[in-house]
């Protein structure tokens, strides 16, 4: 895999670990020498990049770029060329340590605090567009559990519907997914996910999002270190994504019900669009309110009392707000 940088030594050694095979090339780029470097344009113009070549065990990402600070969204930017006519060169993925203008589901804004996790990443496929798109975004919010649970098995990760990943009540990660697609073949997937590794962000409270933590915070988290979980966390999308190809949707779904902490809970959903509040009484009726029956092969909720499965909507676990 090709890794780019401008981090310096640090970039390289981001995801070194024993048993890892970490070949440094001789070569330091500026952005303008890259030509049609796909990966090149993740990088400002004054900025030198340092190259080298990685490879571990499954991992078949073809490039990786790593930037010390994103002025912009590279989940957008990553969408914008695999809808672009070059498409993408192969399966890549960007990662910065800290940014603005990122954001969440619905753009909500997403803080990109030093010390956590970054991560984007888009992969060329032909798929059966239809059979495939319930899986599309259960993906990303099972590879984050997979990858907790293979830095620290003790971690009991839980997905809260439709896409954040909570530890001991606490929101640790969110997640975003698209697909692009010709007639009836998907053609890419870009995901995005961030994942607070050491800093849990100053968020105010919601009936959403009660509360955010960070792995370092949590019961034996502190000793996860950023290299580390990045590397569990582009295995387990790469695994993921193969899976899919091989094998059809139906294992991630299975594991996306596994992972759900819903499933027999109370909750209320409303529709999306509505703000962001702490107070029950500055929004409409929800669309659902009771215990969760069951998620269906597409990943709808099924919710007592409810005259139809939810296919979307903003979920709050009622004893969350108790």
């Amino acid at each position: 895999m090709l890794l780019l940088t401008d981090l310096g030594n640090r970039g390289h050694t981001l995801l070194k670990s024993p048993g890892m095979d970490l070949e440094v090339k001789s070569g330091i780029r500026k952005p303008g020498d890259f030509g049609g470097d796909f990966l090149g344009e993740f990088f400002t113009p004054e900025k030198q990049v340092n190259e080298s070549m990685v490879s571990w065990p499954g991992c078949g990402w073809s490039g990786l770029a790593v930037v010390e600070e994103a002025g912009s969204s590279q989940y957008d930017a990553l969408l914008m060329a695999t809808r672009g006519p070059g498409g993408l060169p192969g399966p890549v993925a960007t990662v910065a340590l800290t940014g603005t203008g990122f954001h969440g589901n619905r753009r909500r804004p997403w803080v990109a605090a030093r010390g956590n996790l970054h991560l984007s990443c888009a992969a060329p496929v032909d798929l059966d567009a239809a059979l495939c798109a319930p899986a599309v975004p259960a993906i990303p919010a099972v590879a984050v559990c997979d990858a907790l649970q293979a830095c620290a098995p003790h971690m009991n990760p839980r997905i809260k519907w439709v896409n954040d990943v909570l530890l001991n009540g606490g929101k640790t990660a969110g997640v975003l997914a698209a697909a692009q697609s010709r007639g009836s073949r998907m053609l890419s997937l870009v995901y995005g996910v961030g994942l607070n590794v050491a800093v849990a962000p100053p968020v105010e409270p919601t009936l959403f999002v009660p509360r955010v933590t960070c792995l370092h915070d949590e019961p034996g988290g502190r000793d996860l270190a950023l290299g580390m979980v990045l590397r569990a966390l582009l295995d387990a999308l790469w695994n993921r994504l193969e899976e899919l190809r091989c094998e059809g949707p139906a294992p991630a779904i299975q594991a996306y019900r596994q992972y759900c902490g819903d499933v027999g809970r109370r909750v209320m959903v409303w529709s999306e669009g509505l703000p962001d509040t702490d107070d029950i009484a500055a929004l409409p009726a929800p669309m659902a309110e009771g215990r969760v029956l069951r998620l269906d092969d597409n990943l709808a909720l099924h919710v007592e009392g409810a005259p139809a499965p939810l296919n979307g909507g903003r979920l709050a676990h009622v004893m969350d707000r108790e």
